[in-house]
């Protein structure tokens, strides 16, 4: 049984999807399995994945019900006690990230969450956003590119598919709520591709997060997380309509 299970959602990402699973391959750390998940692909990204297919525990290309029903379907084929979901366009920081986790999770054993910075690439430029420390929030305080999760946790508690953008914030958020236990590496574990999201995504994003945050969090403290969020959501409207 390996120790992670990395899982790539892809969905017509021929330009992408290369250098996503490039950065998984050559990890110097071998204690995992690889698995993609293709949403049925028809520009060519079929073509890069059986490429490489032999370094693949497990690999499909069919429709699927979008994002989250892809990542649950990838945790239902992972045999590793941790998964990460490395989206296609994303990258690896460098061949350390899984062995640099590994350490984390030898040495915390406490841990059911273990996440860590990004890099920003903007522009052919990486800038560096920090996570935060394990926290409740109106928004997530970390990638979720950047956590590694006990997978029992995952199957347990599978992506809520109704949330097409914030899903990962609904699990997280239920995770803290059940006193999981959090670990922050203030280290980049990934380079996080912020081409292709548009601002009005972020709202679709935005209004998700204010339903998840109506239905798990308490008052007071679900007041002041909505009334954030509102005036968010009032701000990126307005940016849209200049």
């Amino acid at each position: 049984m390996p120790l992670f299970t990395v899982v790539t959602v892809s969905y017509n990402c021929v330009e992408t999807i290369e250098k996503t699973i490039l950065s998984v391959i050559s990890q110097n750390c071998t204690n995992y399995e690889y698995i993609i998940i293709d949403g049925g692909s028809t520009d060519g990204t079929v073509d890069i994945i059986k490429k490489y297919q032999e370094q693949l525990a497990y690999w499909c290309s069919e429709k699927d019900g979008g994002i989250y029903n892809a990542m649950n379907k990838g945790c239902g084929k992972a045999s590793g006690l941790w998964i990460n979901f490395l989206n296609s366009g994303d990258t690896f920081a460098d061949s350390q990230v899984l062995s640099s986790v590994e350490r984390e999770i030898v040495n915390t054993p406490s841990a059911d969450v273990v996440y860590g910075n990004i890099y920003i690439e903007r522009n052919g430029q990486l800038a560096v956003r920090q996570a935060e420390n394990p926290c409740n929030k109106q928004r997530m305080y970390f990638c979720h590119q950047s956590s590694f999760v006990k997978t029992e946790l995952l199957r347990l508690l599978p992506f809520n598919e109704k949330y097409k953008m914030s899903a990962d914030f609904s699990f997280f958020k239920h995770l803290y709520y059940l006193n999981k236990g959090f670990h922050k590496i203030d280290k980049a574990l990934v380079v996080y591709d912020l081409r292709g999201i548009s601002n009005t995504q972020r709202i679709a994003g935005l209004k998700e997060n204010i339903a998840i945050i109506k239905e798990q969090d308490t008052m007071p403290k679900k007041v002041g997380f909505l009334m954030r969020l509102y005036f968010v959501v009032l701000w990126n409207t307005l940016r849209n309509k200049s």
